[in-house]
């Protein structure tokens, strides 16, 4: 087992007028006063507890909310680091506006990343109308790198594709030409012999590029700013 941690509660003192409005006003009161001071690594500190923000006379120590989060004051804001780390590798699926993407995770609907405000995340461009597809090697294709967007033979995706003649299926078509029986070249009987030629038959066709899509729905592949912190 870890070991324990002694910590030491001190409460607020409280003026000698003081007149509560109920027991849940006091007790707010006395709780969100409290003080503590803990052993640990760093030697002993001091942290404020509760819902509201601490005290300008406290803002030097931490300050844990309702919610278990830890919070400094700094540049004046209380501040937390996002656990996704800032530009990282990191990227999610979102099905919301781009409006809506301001304020999601924490950001304040304005457009613009700064360390503490703006945007937690963004969409990452790259995936517009893209597929994403798993790093490897295609068995007749060649190999998909890391942001690769061809692989290692050439080959792109499309959304459509207009075969060329290579690509059409090895194929005969059935042809019965009509010959007129000629004495003089060998003909008899209405047939004629001894003569060969290469004949065209008909077009068909119109050669219009099919459609290459899967089934599919829209999504945004988003990506984290340059915003490090939550802030109140």
């Amino acid at each position: 087992m870890p070991n324990l941690t002694l910590i030491t509660l001190t409460p607020p003192s409280l003026p000698v007028s003081y007149c509560p409005l109920n027991y849940q006003n006091l007790a707010n009161d006395i709780i969100g006063g409290t003080q503590a001071v803990f052993n640990s690594t760093i030697g002993n500190s001091f942290f404020n507890f509760g819902p509201t923000f601490p005290s300008i006379n406290n803002r030097i120590y931490p300050w844990l909310d309702e919610n278990g989060q830890w919070w400094i004051f700094d540049q004046g804001f209380w501040v937390y680091k996002n656990p996704v780390a800032a530009n990282g590798y990191d990227r999610r699926i979102f099905v919301g506006t781009t409006t809506d993407l301001l304020s999601y995770d924490g950001g304040d609907g304005t457009a613009v990343a700064t360390t503490t405000t703006g945007p937690m995340w963004m969409v990452d461009t790259s995936f517009d109308a893209r597929f994403p597809v798993g790093v490897g090697a295609f068995a007749a294709s060649g190999s998909v790198a890391v942001l690769g967007t061809a692989t290692s033979t050439s080959i792109v995706g499309e959304d459509q594709h207009t075969l060329t003649v290579p690509e059409i299926p090895a194929h005969t078509h059935n042809f019965f030409p009509l010959v007129t029986a000629d004495a003089n070249n060998g003909g008899a009987n209405g047939v004629q012999y001894g003569t060969t030629a290469n004949v065209a038959t008909s077009s068909t066709g119109g050669g219009v590029a099919h459609n290459n899509l899967p089934p599919f729905y829209g999504v945004y592949f988003i990506k984290r700013t340059i915003r490090v912190y939550y802030t109140k």
